[in-house]
């Protein structure tokens, strides 16, 4: 049922994309404030009178507080700062599938916002929403992505002290009668596919219940009000040691550190889980149209978010805590491809979101 479904060998039109090109290929980043000053950032996008960045930009998380891209952002953020010349300013506008982030982020009309999101978690709500027949709240077209920051694999938590079941093998035997609630970080990304996907193909029987992001699924977990969290390896590395985890959603485990040395599912229950819909990707991205108009702003942040990605210091503090592994770069225009290969998957998983989870 799953198989081939995600082709990271779709390819998306890039022509819409050819303003990342800076025109004025000779002026520097450092250049980029100090010489291009005059209107107080109205100015044109090609190079005339624009005083940017200002003292401070908005970072658009589209999680809640303490979740897996809040706790990213505050790892690369002070790197990013100082790549960019300009503090960063966080704001959680968590809900609705991240609808509500990205519809902020892309009504931003001079760059002065920065969105920090999910893949596929972002473009499959454009998906659900056609496949609804709701008028989408906006299109991939409207976002323009910076570059990649992480990827990992989803795996499945319960609390330490869980004693009804061990492994994922025992959670689905027990779900057969008995009631399981299981959380995640909203009502249609990969967390949530995860586990649609273990119960087509076995008999377990869960209720999903969708939260406002990752923060607020681990702390109700943490909590008792759920049984089971739907998460990834890093983004719930800080509840790993009130945590259990059951397995991963991979061929291999690449932090049992993290995971408990939890076992691939497929190889724990014999089914043939595609790993590859879960598998998620964090990218940060602007507003197309504010890219577009103003292309050296553009270039100067996506720019420094490539310097931040790179330093070998922000590095090393990952590889103090066993997360550099989850750092993954791809340009703006491979995030382009991967977000519309995942537009494309979640158009065919749609209809099962609104068969399980719960409203």
């Amino acid at each position: 049922m799953y198989g081939g479904l995600f082709d990271e060998s779709v390819m998306v039109d890039t022509n819409r994309r050819q303003f990342v090109k800076l025109t004025g290929a000779g002026i520097g980043m450092a250049g980029l404030a100090g010489c291009l000053g005059g209107d107080g950032g109205n100015g044109g996008g090609g190079g005339g009178g624009d005083d940017y960045p200002p003292s401070s930009l908005t970072f658009v998380n589209a999680y809640s507080e303490g979740g897996g891209v809040d706790t990213n952002f505050r790892q690369i953020q002070e790197y990013f700062e100082d790549a960019l010349g300009a503090n960063l300013s966080p704001e959680y506008r968590a809900g609705a599938g991240t609808r509500t982030a990205a519809t902020t982020v892309a009504q931003d009309e001079e760059l002065m916002r920065i969105g920090g999101t999910l893949s596929p978690a972002t473009p499959a709500a454009v998906a659900v929403d056609e496949v609804e027949g709701t008028e989408p709240q906006y299109t991939l077209d409207d976002l323009q992505p910076l570059g990649t920051l992480s990827g990992e694999a989803a795996i499945i938590r319960v609390r330490d002290d869980e004693e009804r079941f061990r492994t994922v093998q025992e959670l689905v035997d027990y779900s057969v009668d008995n009631n399981i609630t299981v959380g995640a970080s909203g009502p249609t990304n990969r967390n949530v596919l995860s586990i649609i996907q273990l119960m087509e193909q076995t008999e377990a029987d869960f209720t999903i219940v969708p939260f406002d992001g990752g923060g607020a699924t681990q702390t109700a977990l943490l909590q008792g009000e759920i049984d089971v969290a739907a998460r990834s390896v890093y983004n719930s590395a800080s509840i790993a040691e009130d945590s259990h985890c059951l397995c991963i959603y991979a061929e291999e485990n690449p932090e049992p550190g993290l995971t408990n040395d939890a076992p691939p599912i497929n190889d724990e229950l014999g089914t043939d889980i595609n790993y590859a819909p879960s598998n998620g990707t964090q990218f940060y991205y602007v507003s197309a149209a504010a890219a577009e108009e103003y292309p050296d702003r553009y270039e100067q942040v996506q720019q420094a978010f490539k310097t931040a990605h790179e330093n070998e210091e922000y590095r090393a503090d990952l590889a103090e805590i066993d997360e550099e592994g989850k750092l993954v770069w791809n340009t703006p225009e491979e995030t382009d491809a991967i977000l519309q290969s995942a537009y494309e998957t979640y158009r065919d998983f749609a209809p099962l979101f609104d068969e399980y989870v719960q409203s």
